[in-house]
């Protein structure tokens, strides 16, 4: 079987983020997912704002830029510390409350936190189609992740 380096791969990131910076990485991370979007949302008091987008259509969208915790998969990312769902209008555990209906479809976000364990926000990969994240690649982006908070403010 074919042994895939994971810390080569994780090197890559480190490399992109320090040499080119944060939107080229996140595009790096989107490739590597059948995934529209990957974002690093910001929270500001009770919202969570785009701070760094890539779509890989390359279109503006004002719906991206700020969303309420509340009514955002951010809160349960940042409740359980990761949450993925492939497709949100079929997932049984969003029956009673469904963030972002009718937008996002599928979603994996993880919390990002600063080092005295406040979050800064969220990393995420979202989809107005229904997606899936590979088991490895959530492996993958547990390593990497924690690196873009050298990066942000």
């Amino acid at each position: 079987m074919l042994e895939i380096d994971l810390s080569a791969q994780t090197e890559a990131v480190r490399n992109v983020l320090a040499n080119h910076g944060i939107r080229p990485a996140l595009a790096l991370l989107n490739d590597r997912t059948p995934y529209r979007y990957t974002a690093l949302y910001k929270l500001i008091g009770v919202t969570m704002h785009a701070a760094h987008v890539f779509d890989r259509q390359s279109e503006y969208r004002t719906w991206l830029k700020a969303v309420p915790l509340d009514s955002s998969f951010c809160a349960l990312a940042m409740r359980e510390g990761e949450f993925v769902t492939r497709h949100a209008s079929a997932d049984p555990r969003l029956t009673q409350k469904r963030p972002l209906a009718g937008l996002v479809e599928s979603y994996y976000g993880r919390v990002l936190r600063r080092g005295d364990g406040t979050p800064w926000g969220t990393f995420i990969h979202f989809d107005l189609e229904p997606r899936s994240i590979a088991e490895g690649e959530v492996a993958f982006l547990k390593g990497v992740v924690p690196l873009f908070l050298d990066y942000l403010d």
